[in-house]
């Protein structure tokens, strides 16, 4: 039985809030129970059928959630074949336990360790090299920088897991994260290279006005300040709050 478009689209934008339900018991399996329904209604038109399969999709799951498309993708596909009567529960069962792992570790290397603070280090980076008021931009370039590449994934995989099947990992594999991964750590040292180079500087690289030298100090202190509040799990949200705190007081004090 082939799913319709629709619902596979449905539980691609479900998808997005995966860790609403987060539980300390069995993780996102809540999340990941309101993905799958909609495919379930489909699929199972006896109530009781459908509720036994429901109860299938509420044990402990956990991946990453940018990456858990590919996972619900294939299980929607190995769950067709279960109503169609030609494969078996385990067998999706076993699917999203072997991908979900493997997935999650992969996600938190690019995604936690690697995008999120070069997307940091970007936007700093423009804020100081671009002339003003382009550079009041920075903070929207950090959220494209770092948001864009999730979102297109998350509403990408479902369907890449889909066609895939069981053969997902393949497809995963063909992506090369772990070398976009190491390309994108090696942009943000050669920017870092960059903005120490530029702090040497007695003018400024964009407007050429002269800049004192303690500016200079306090832009990079500032700047290294984001990133270990980043390394310390402080949400991007709040590291946006605090600039816009901390720029009111500069503004304040200034006038």
């Amino acid at each position: 039985m082939r799913l319709s478009r629709k619902v596979r689209g449905q539980a691609a934008l479900r998808s997005l809030v995966l860790q609403a339900g987060w539980n300390f018991e069995r993780l996102q399996n809540l999340g990941w129970a309101f993905c799958v329904e909609p495919a379930l209604n489909e699929l199972y038109p006896d109530p009781v059928e459908r509720a036994a399969a429901l109860r299938r999709h509420l044990e402990l799951f956990n991946t990453h959630p940018y990456m858990a498309g590919y996972v619900l993708g294939a299980a929607l596909k190995a769950e067709s074949e279960v109503a169609d009567g030609i494969s078996s529960p385990e067998r999706v069962a076993a699917l999203k336990h072997g991908l979900a792992p493997a997935l999650a570790a992969v996600g938190d290397s690019f995604f936690w360790a690697t995008l999120r603070p070069v997307s940091a280090i970007l936007a700093v980076a423009w804020l100081w090299m671009a002339p003003h008021p382009l550079n009041l931009a920075a903070s929207f370039i950090f959220l494209v920088a770092y948001n864009m590449p999730g979102l297109w994934l998350r509403l990408h995989s479902v369907q890449a897991g889909w066609l895939k099947g069981e053969k997902v990992a393949e497809h995963i594999a063909g992506l090369r994260l772990p070398a976009i991964t190491e390309g994108l750590r090696m942009a943000a040292l050669i920017c870092l290279g960059a903005m120490a180079g530029s702090l040497a500087r007695i003018t400024h690289p964009a407007s050429g006005a002269r800049v004192p030298l303690v500016d200079n100090f306090l832009f990079l202190g500032a700047g290294l300040s984001m990133l270990l509040l980043l390394r310390l799990s402080v949400r991007p949200v709040m590291l946006l709050v605090l600039c816009v705190l901390g720029a009111l007081v500069l503004a304040l004090a200034v006038s």
